[in-house]
């Protein structure tokens, strides 16, 4: 958020479901990339409520497979079986689905064939009413990964904090904005929630004893534990990409500056000690490098330095406020907060050229983070009035708004794909 570099020198002086509709914009090179594919409605037994289906399943996947950047849905004639015949008219896949239930269960097959009848991908989930939805996000994922090898973002989550509850709270959802969900409660203020790398856990910043401290719970909201680390500042952690280590902004005699933990709260150690105010660190992909937010030139920019706190350089040099930089997945460019003529935006940078692209549009927009795949980045917006979680491609383009209840802030994505 943009006055946090500000917030720390008041912090440091402190005592010791509703799912989303996605709009696909298809550029001509990724057009000429994605493969067509017909989806005709599930084949359901009697009684089976259509409404209900294509609420928690049918809408979901679909609208996963036309935002996978992989896939663009071919539309259906109507009154015509789903045959191969169809398949090869279209000239696309065909994707074929059954839902029956078992008892409390239901049962979901997919079948997906080719223009020449071959069959690509036959398989079955069974879960309850209630996975269905879930169930929905791990066929398009799989059918992700049986074309490029690679597996779709759509079991992915993103962590943020929200007031929508009285306080702030740290909340989870699916990546496409559904299944929000409340997993802290503190009753107190409760922000900036960072992921592990497995995707288990989340360290976060609560003020429950009156003083900022560092928890760790799971991604079900049970086994939080505090990291006590015996400064009077603890905030803007985030875990190690390798190992058990967690970086975060520390402060002795008022001084906030980047510090080091074992996630157990042992082996605490200080990487910086420049008189500047220094924040929001982040782990490089491969956690040799940790970037982070310092004002010992003047303003706020970014810089980076080896794990260890060698080697420091600066790396933003556009833009006279930059705050809160991430790293894309696969390192080569990071994405951060940028003041520009008065106005906060998204700002990605090569990590290597430094140049650099402002993206995400109207209002305020801070605080991104990228998703696992390193096609998405959803970020903080105030375009609306208030605060809520947004996200888009990374070339800026289908913008789409996941948060509306109360206000919401410091958005994380989940780490790798599921």
């Amino acid at each position: 958020m943009k006055n946090f570099f500000s917030l720390l020198l008041v912090l440091a002086a402190l005592p010791l479901l509703a799912q989303t509709t996605v709009t696909t914009t298809i550029g001509q090179q990724q057009a000429a990339q994605v493969i067509r594919i017909g989806i005709p409605f599930p084949d359901l037994p009697p009684g089976l409520d259509a409404q209900t289906i294509n609420n928690a399943f049918f809408a979901p996947l679909t609208r996963d497979l036309a935002a996978s950047g992989v896939f663009a849905i071919a539309p259906l004639p109507p009154g015509v079986a789903p045959t191969a015949d169809l398949a090869k008219r279209l000239n696309a896949y065909l994707l074929r689905l059954q839902i029956i239930t078992e008892g409390a269960d239901y049962v979901v097959r997919g079948r997906t064939m080719d223009s020449t009848g071959a069959e690509i991908l036959a398989k079955g989930y069974r879960g309850q009413a209630a996975t269905l939805t879930k169930i929905a996000h791990m066929l398009a994922s799989d059918l992700v990964q049986q074309v490029n090898g690679n597996k779709g973002i759509f079991l992915s989550q993103i962590a943020y904090a929200s007031d929508r509850s009285g306080a702030w709270e740290i909340w989870l959802m699916d990546w496409d904005g559904g299944n929000q969900r409340q997993i802290t409660r503190h009753n107190a203020l409760s922000i900036l929630p960072s992921w592990s790398p497995d995707n288990q856990r989340m360290v976060y910043t609560s003020f429950t004893r009156g003083t900022s401290d560092m928890y760790i719970i799971n991604r079900v909201g049970g086994g939080r534990m505090r990291v006590y680390t015996g400064l009077g500042l603890n905030t803007s952690a985030t875990f190690s990409p390798i190992g058990n280590d967690i970086a975060f902004v520390g402060s002795v005699s008022g001084n906030p500056d980047i510090y080091v933990i074992k996630d157990d709260g042992s082996n605490l150690r200080r990487l910086t000690t420049s008189s500047s105010i220094e924040s929001t660190p982040e782990w490089s992909p491969n956690g040799r490098q940790i970037s982070f937010t310092s004002g010992r030139s003047g303003s706020p920019q970014i810089y980076v330095m080896d794990a260890e706190g060698t080697n420091v350089r600066r790396i933003s040099f556009e833009g006279e406020w930059n705050d809160d930089a991430t790293w894309s997945p696969g390192g080569d460019e990071i994405a951060y907060t940028s003041r520009v003529s008065g106005r906060f935006q998204i700002r990605v940078a090569n990590i290597v050229t430094s140049q650099s692209r402002i993206i995400a549009g109207e209002g305020s927009n801070e605080q991104p983070t990228w998703s696992p795949d390193g096609k998405w980045i959803a970020f903080q917006s105030n375009r609306t009035g208030r605060w809520q979680i947004y996200r888009m491609r990374a070339d800026s383009t289908d913008i789409q708004q996941l948060t509306t209840a109360g206000e919401n802030k410091d958005p994380d994505w989940s780490k790798k794909a599921e």
